[in-house]
């Protein structure tokens, strides 16, 4: 047997699926994999199971908590002449053992290592897709020819990737104490024998980031309270049990240096007094004071030293606060938002709670729409002069009934009334930094029922914001109330947002009620008027969501027309007209120059639920507008010319597209021409799954949504 490959695994079968699948399509065959299982939950012997064929798999079953112990049992077990370290949620490339081991029988080297790479992807999308934009997430590390050195600091310290001799182990031991860092001393042991190791440039491991670091952490990012503690233990260990170089030894200095002044200090200033004056400042001290001056890579990081090598805690303390001091002041000059959130902190959070105060947002502040519109007006109609009412607008030239303060999304108001009123109303999610106080009452109504996965639904993330999951769990544990649709919506929102069930308002959506009105005709011939639609033709709404993975950074988006106006003006120009609605996250903006009088451009209309009044027929691909259109049980078109990728690939459903939706699923431009042409077939075609649909999705919404709200919210 020429390799062991030792896989430790404590949670994530789909990430194990993934590293085992890459094992499989190796072009060396000659290896053997040791599974050591530690605190397994998870049924890893089915698993295992479908890969008897395929691999040489040995299952082991590790008596002590942690990776250190894991390696340590696979190492015991292991019989080839070579070891290989693979953590279970990496996996690698098809010849990456072939060339490791080739460059090890040539160079005659004991431990011969390759390059890391980098994504948040699994392996189907890292090595199959083609699309730039998804490439963009995946990035990837130069071959790093010292590995000490690499964009992740710390992280790059790991004994992964490196093909070691069995016998080069011998006397060699993780420190099962270590439950972090355990790689560090074993490291050290392999680079004080540098004359001894060689750089395989084709010899690619995958490192995988985790999207989801709530209900999969990975080991870096797992709660460990004694991190920092288990950091300067390894590097204890190292020193004392291992004999470092000179050179050495002030490269591992460097990189604890940098990681104490890149993530620690914050933390420093907020731990309790009592656990500092105990073990935690002495550790540090300790170790600081053999730091050499000459690791400071810059005068900030030498003033951390300075401060480290402090007698006491107190002298450490006050230096350390002097210099995040002069840090958060440099910033607040540079940064506006950061100034007024330090103005915040230190003077608004210190203000009294004003419990007649509401604060309303939609759409992080870029109009007057939405429920929280809905809900707005009926507090205005139904409670008066009750409440003061703040709403969080962007252009504060914005028309809205009765008179409410009007503040921009992050100015100095914004973050004074956000702090001080007692309720906030709102359709998307907080910022991230945002605490709000305990008394305070933080109504989430959320944006639509959810065709697309969502959060904790989904598998991985192709969005600008890869960290998404960690982001929503954060916020959404602020959330005092969550408003429903639906039971469909309901059950979603439990698991995609790990969210309490008795929090949930089943009450329908506010944005909703104005569907129900009494006087709906007379509200859209005005809209219809105000646009100015002609009297005589039909309108067509065309809603189209945006794509994940198409993007131009956080929350800008790109969008490609695929509808063929020019086309559909010929072909039923002269019945209809069509009202362009895309995605607030688009930033591309449609041209329709030449064609007014066929497309109205309505992106930048606020309400939408208005544009539903006056839309005879809605067309749509992905975008929850249906859910909130099948209200008005009028016809709705599904254009679906990226179906396979978007529901394969991008997102996933919650409900079968093909069977569920209420209409056609077209896919070009003629079939969306014919439909509209022979509408009337349509209906009369998916007439029972309409009526099936609307039972499902709109059983909630009768016109009095605000009112359930407001009752459960404000009058409780």
């Amino acid at each position: 047997m020429k390799i062991s490959v030792i896989v430790p695994f404590h949670k994530g079968v789909h990430f194990l699926t993934d590293c085992l699948d890459s094992l499989c399509d190796q072009t060396e065959k000659d290896f053997e994999v040791l599974i050591v299982a530690d605190r397994v939950e998870e049924n890893l012997d089915s698993l295992l199971a479908s890969y008897k064929s395929k691999l040489q798999i040995t299952k082991l079953i590790s008596q002590e908590e942690g990776v250190a112990a894991a390696r340590n049992l696979g190492k015991e077990y292991a019989t080839g002449e070579y070891i290989y370290f693979l953590d279970s949620d990496d996996y690698l490339e098809e010849t990456t053992l072939e060339e490791l081991l080739k460059t090890a029988k040539s160079s005659k080297k004991d431990f011969v290592y390759g390059p890391l790479e980098y994504t948040w992807f699994n392996r189907h999308i890292y090595h199959e897709t083609e699309d730039v934009d998804v490439q963009q997430q995946i990035y990837t590390g130069n071959a790093e020819k010292d590995l000490l050195t690499g964009r992740l600091g710390l992280r790059r310290l790991s004994v992964v990737n490196i093909l070691i001799k069995r016998s080069a182990l011998a006397g060699i031991a993780f420190e099962k104490l270590l439950r972090l860092y355990s790689d560090i001393p074993v490291l050290a042991d392999i680079l004080k024998k540098a004359d001894n190791i060689s750089f395989c440039e084709k010899g690619i491991y995958i490192k995988r980031f985790h999207n989801d670091e709530i209900l999969y952490p990975s080991l870096s990012y797992g709660e460990f309270k004694d991190r920092y503690e288990q950091l300067i233990l390894a590097y204890q260990n190292m020193k004392e049990n291992h004999h470092l170089s000179k050179k050495l030894k002030n490269e591992f200095d460097e990189k604890l240096l940098g990681f104490c002044h890149g993530i620690f200090l914050r933390r420093f200033r907020q731990e309790k007094v009592s656990d500092w004056k105990n073990s935690k400042f002495s550790m540090f001290h300790q170790y600081m004071k053999e730091i050499a001056k000459d690791a400071a890579s810059d005068k900030m990081q030498k003033k951390v030293l300075e401060g480290f090598c402090q007698n006491d805690y107190k002298q450490a303390k006050k230096k350390i606060n002097k210099i995040l001091a002069k840090k958060k002041i440099k910033k607040m000059l540079t940064n506006r938002r950061f100034f007024y959130r330090t103005i915040n902190k230190y003077v608004f959070e210190r203000f009294s709670q004003k419990d007649n105060w509401v604060v309303f947002e939609s759409f992080l502040g870029r109009n007057y729409s939405d429920s929280p519109k809905y809900i707005y007006k009926y507090l205005l109609e139904h409670k008066g002069d009750k409440y003061r009412y703040i709403w969080i607008i962007n252009d504060t030239k914005t028309k809205i009934p009765g008179n409410p303060v009007k503040v921009k999304r992050f100015s100095l108001k914004y973050f004074y009334y956000m702090t001080r009123a007692k309720y906030w109303v709102n359709n998307m999610r907080q910022p991230v930094w945002y605490a709000k106080r305990d008394s305070q009452v933080l109504l989430e109504t959320w944006h639509g029922t959810p065709l697309k996965k969502l959060v904790f639904d989904m598998d991985d993330v192709y969005s600008a914001s890869p960290t998404y999951k960690r982001q929503v769990y954060s916020q959404s544990r602020f959330w005092d109330y969550l408003v429903s649709a639906n039971p469909f919506s309901t059950d979603v929102f439990q698991s995609c947002f790990l969210y309490e069930k008795d929090k949930i308002l089943e009450s329908g959506y506010p944005r909703n009620d104005i569907l129900y009105a009494p006087n709906k005709e007379e509200i859209a011939a005005q809209i219809k008027k105000n646009l100015g639609i002609p009297e005589d033709k039909k309108t067509i709404l065309y809603a189209p969501t945006w794509r994940d993975d198409e993007f131009y950074d956080k929350g800008q988006y790109k969008f490609k027309l695929k509808l063929d106006l020019e086309y559909l003006r010929k072909e039923i120009g002269d019945e209809y007209v069509i009202l362009l609605r895309t995605h607030y996250f688009i930033a591309d903006a449609i041209d329709v120059t030449g064609m007014e009088d066929f497309v109205f451009n309505v992106s930048k209309y606020n309400d939408i639920a208005e544009l539903y009044l006056i839309s005879d027929i809605c067309i749509t691909d992905y975008s929850s507008v249906f859910f909130d259109y099948a209200n008005l049980r009028r016809p709705i078109l599904f254009f679906t010319y990226d179906l396979e990728k978007y529901r394969d690939v991008l997102r996933g459903f919650y409900i079968s597209i093909e069977d569920d939706v209420p209409g056609p699923l077209l896919f070009t431009n003629e079939e969306i021409a014919d439909a509209v042409k022979n509408i009337d077939k349509v209906n009369e075609q998916y007439a029972q799954r309409y009526e099936e649909f609307y039972n499902r999705f709109c059983c909630f919404d009768d016109g009095h949504a605000s009112q359930r709200v407001v009752e459960r919210v404000f009058d409780n």
